[in-house]
């Protein structure tokens, strides 16, 4: 099996690397970024003759093609930054090859051209699975999953976050992914669906606390993360779901901190004047807290997830729990965010190699979750790889 990974020099990137050279004897794996610096780092952190890397801009439609032809991939797995994730999957159904992606969805471009890259991927022959990390990706095959289950859906509840094994002050928060991210949540409005339809609600808002065994008492808000839910709810799958709604796990006083930061403009973008010179106030405040919000070697983060399906089964009041609690491996230096949605890529990478999905055009994630005899096998990977996730019916 041979895999391009673009982005490979990030953090899930290169994580589906050190999962494909552990865990697939016969892989051979290119990391493609256009930071040579960072692509040096990364193979030499991985230390594998299966390893190797291209310096490439992906955003340079033409040369990653030509690249993806000559060198006979069979899979590509894209960790780019969504938006700049179009020019990568034209690529690569142009190529002809089975497309991963982490984060297409919030490519708006995406959503309005689905049924024209569904069509070109058919003609090529070829799997485009988008927006498939752990969330939006592993909670959206558990929904359908839990969906399956049922014979009438309600709603569908996910929650889920990326945080320190303890809450670290001034936000009771460590970053594991980009720290300007964690800014941009807040200002962007998040697609539920309430009452059988799409509307949005304000970033942070309809806050409630929940617990995890082992952990306590948390609280989770609103955010924009529900990938290809915002389609797939309206398809027989969720049987006439009526709430469909993704929040995001912090420790308790996360939000109300970031709040106050909001409303003292320390989020804004556009720049102010100081001393003559004119600065953004994000971005000052980036670089103030950045030593603050990064995560340590030492420090473990874990990825914390629970997706609730409820409606009924056989005439009863039925709801599917499931539950996740990964934490980082500190032996290899994989961050459980890393984990959780770069191994998701390379367990789906491998199983389109081996042929065990089969349908073409774009899949979404849900259209794994809804199959009864693929879905327990790709929790079965996720097991192998020490990332278990509980179910119980209630």
């Amino acid at each position: 099996m041979k895999v391009l990974i673009l982005g490979g020099s990030g953090i899930q990137g290169s994580a589906s690397a050190n999962d494909l050279v552990k865990m697939e004897p016969l892989a051979e794996v290119v990391l493609v970024d256009k930071d040579r610096e960072a692509l040096e780092s990364r193979s030499a952190w991985l230390d594998s003759n299966r390893v190797s890397t291209e310096q490439i801009d992906v955003t340079d439609r033409d040369r990653l093609a030509k690249f993806i032809s000559e060198e006979n991939f069979d899979v590509v797995v894209s960790s780019v930054p969504w938006p700049i994730s179009i020019p990568p999957l034209e690529a690569t159904i142009d190529a002809g090859v089975h497309f991963i992606d982490y984060g297409l969805y919030q490519n708006r471009e995406f959503d309005e051209r689905l049924s024209e890259f569904h069509e070109r991927a058919k003609k090529t022959q070829v799997t485009v699975i988008p927006s498939c990390g752990v969330a939006p990706g592993l909670t959206n095959m558990l929904a359908a999953y839990g969906a399956s289950k049922l014979d009438q859906v309600d709603t569908v509840s996910i929650y889920v976050g990326g945080i320190p094994e303890k809450p670290q002050p001034p936000l009771e928060y460590k970053a594991v992914w980009s720290i300007d991210g964690v800014w941009t949540q807040f200002f962007e409005g998040c697609r539920i669906i309430r009452d059988g339809k799409m509307t949005s609600v304000d970033a942070g808002s309809e806050r409630e606390e929940l617990e995890f065994a082992g952990i306590g008492q948390l609280e989770a808000a609103c955010t924009d993360g529900l990938g290809t839910l915002l389609h797939m709810y309206k398809d027989p799958l969720f049987k006439g779901v009526k709430e469909v709604v993704e929040k995001t796990i912090r420790y308790p006083g996360h939000y109300d901190k970031i709040m106050v930061l909001k409303a003292c403009g320390l989020l804004d973008t556009t720049p102010v004047e100081i001393d003559g010179t004119m600065i953004p106030p994000r971005r000052f405040l980036t670089e103030l807290l950045t030593p603050y919000l990064t995560l340590e070697e030492s420090d473990r983060d874990m990825t914390l997830m629970r997706v609730r399906v409820s409606g009924s089964a056989n005439g009863d009041e039925t709801t599917c729990t499931f539950d996740m609690i990964d934490y980082r491996d500190l032996e290899r230096g994989v961050l459980s965010m890393g984990r959780t949605t770069g191994y998701t890529g390379s367990i789906l990478a491998s199983l389109l190699h081996k042929g065990k999905i089969t349908d073409r055009g774009v899949v979404e994630p849900e259209r794994l979750g809804a199959n009864q005899d693929l879905f327990p096998e790709i929790l079965q990977e996720y097991a192998r790889r020490n990332i278990n996730i509980s179910a119980r019916t209630d």
